[in-house]
This record gives C-alpha cells, structure tokens and sequence, in this order.
C-alpha cells in the first residue's frame, strides 16, 4: 500500500511538472506592424515614375520583419538602395538616413527578410514620422517614399 502512495504520488508530481512545461501558448512580445503606400509623388521633391509599391514592416522584439512589393519598376532604371530614414522637419523636406537595408536584399520587383534594429531606431519608428523609401540610378533621393504607419 505505501508503495502504491508513492507511486501516486510520484506520478503525479511528473505529471505537474509536464504541465508546467507545455510551452504550447505564445508569450512572447506582441508584434507591432506598420505599412507604407510607396509612391514618386510622396518624394521630396516629388518625381514622375511608373513605380509603386507598399512595404509591411512586422516588429518583434529588435527585428524588424519585412514585405516589400514594388509593381512597374521603371526599365532602364537599377535600384540602388532601401532605408527608412528619420522624421523630417517638415513633411516636404528629406531626412536622414535612420536604417539601412544591406544591398541587394531588394529588388526592382521587392523582397522580404528580416533586419535588425537598435532600441534607439525602434523609438524613433514608433514615435511616427519616418517614411521608407527606394532609390534608383535615375533619382538618387528617392524612385518611391511612403510613411511608416502603425496598425
């Protein structure tokens, strides 16, 4: 009999132990998402292109996940880099460069990854005002510009 208590007892304290175990729920951080409508016309100064696109910037934790799509990427033209700059002082001016995506991980049609961010970049895309855009071999301040908009 007291064999069969400890048994008992036994199995149910691996049975807690395996219940305290499941890691089947999430509880990491939430994930924060903005989106960005990429348009010639949203760059500063404005410039005539068939380009368009939109980009899905998914934060989790200091990565910042990305989609970017672009539709009618102008021919003739080579893409030549990707950033989400800084607030600019005023929305019709340009801003500096807050985060750049390495060359390459874009191309005249999008792509999709993963980037990593400091705290300070992530602060500055979440107090708002920092827009997202691709430059091109014909318009060096930017093909397309959109700003980053929380979900």
């Amino acid at each position: 009999m007291r064999m069969l208590r400890h048994f008992a007892l036994l199995s149910l304290a691996v049975g807690l132990t395996v219940a305290a175990c499941d890691d089947d729920d999430e509880t990491g951080p939430d994930a924060e998402v903005y989106t960005a409508t990429l348009l010639g016309g949203s760059e500063t100064p404005p410039v005539t292109t068939t380009a368009t696109g939109t980009g899905t910037f998914t934060v989790v934790g200091n990565d910042i996940n990305y989609v970017i799509t672009i539709a009618n990427w102008p021919a003739g033209r080579t893409l030549t880099a990707a950033h989400i700059h800084n607030r600019p002082i005023r929305p019709d001016t340009a801003a500096g460069v807050l985060l750049g995506w390495p060359n390459g991980s874009l191309t005249t049609t999008g792509g999709s990854g993963t980037i990593a961010a400091t705290d300070a970049q992530l602060t500055a895309i979440r107090a708002g005002g920092t827009y997202f855009n691709v430059h091109s071999s014909v318009n060096g301040g930017g093909e397309i510009r959109g700003n980053l908009v929380a979900q």
